[in-house]
């Protein structure tokens, strides 16, 4: 396996970390910048430990999105969480509108589940990848604006201070971004297929799914990558923290393949306490 993460955290103490995206942080003692898209898609890639807590205490373990915004016009196809949830499943949801060819659309929880976690899988340390592969992938990384991305959002500019103008001085100008016809029709170019495995193997895959591209638009909260809990706004869906111990957590730019989650799986299987799920476990069809 070739593809180097972007970041990662091992023995994660307290839950959650939040990281503002699109801006610089230091983690690690590096300058990086998490970028609000890329190129080809992402990866996902935790060690848990349940250490005999429930299933329900385990809660959301990652959020992507705008932090905390209860403005539907700022949070709707702005927000993502993958949780634990009582079953034993790990779930993704997600606020998008009903429909967009509605006079009035009103925002709509979407979601989906894996079938539930093996308990042989989980009872001990276990790995959970979860890719998102782009249908169309960009060889320039100006196309990430442009092609489905947030420059279709922008609907104008605003000056900040009238008095720059009656002065002479320069003018400085804020961008104004909302949801648009635009948006809408660009949306195949967000599509993609969305996979997530247990200790390497596939468990869910799900074709034509949308990526969320976070944007700030007009709120003053800031767009966030959140690893272990979620976030409070977006319709109270992304609300929780996940209690289970991280052992490590690492990002990629970049989406995995099937063999390249096999072999992370097996160079992590020589660190961590991992037990391989017995047989009969269900798995999704290979990618």
């Amino acid at each position: 396996m070739t593809t180097n993460p972007l970041y990662s955290l091992e023995n994660i103490l307290v839950n959650p970390i939040v990281y503002e995206i699109n801006e610089p942080v230091v983690i690690g003692g590096e300058d990086i910048i998490i970028r609000p898209r890329t190129e080809k898609g992402w990866t996902l890639d935790y060690v848990f430990n349940k250490d005999m807590i429930s299933w329900f205490d385990g809660n959301v373990f990652y959020y992507w999105g705008i932090s905390g915004e209860t403005d539907p016009a700022y949070y709707v196809d702005n927000n993502l969480s993958f949780s634990f949830n009582v079953n034993g499943e790990i779930e993704w949801k997600a606020n998008r509108y009903s429909s967009y060819c509605d006079e009035t659309p009103v925002p709509k929880k979407t979601s989906g589940k894996t079938p539930v976690l093996c308990t042989g899988g989980t009872s001990a340390d276990f790995n959970i990848t979860i890719v998102f592969e782009r249908e169309f992938e960009f060889d320039d990384c100006c196309d990430l604006s442009n092609e489905g991305g947030t420059n279709d959002l922008i609907t104008g500019q605003t000056i900040t201070n009238m008095m720059d103008v009656l002065t002479g001085a320069t003018p400085i100008y804020i961008t104004n971004e909302e949801l648009t016809k635009k948006w809408t029709k660009e949306r195949y170019n967000r599509l993609g297929t969305l996979k997530i495995y247990l200790n390497g193997r596939p468990i869910y895959k799900l074709k034509g799914w949308e990526e969320v591209i976070p944007s700030t638009r007009q709120s003053v909260n800031p767009i966030v990558q959140v690893i272990g809990g979620g976030t409070t706004g977006s319709g109270e869906i992304h609300d929780g923290i996940c209690i289970f111990d991280i052992l490590k957590f690492t990002y990629y730019e970049e989406p995995f393949n099937y063999t390249s989650v096999r072999d992370n799986y097996i160079s992590l299987s020589k660190i961590y306490n991992i037990n391989e799920c017995a047989s009969g476990c269900d798995e999704a069809p290979l990618p």
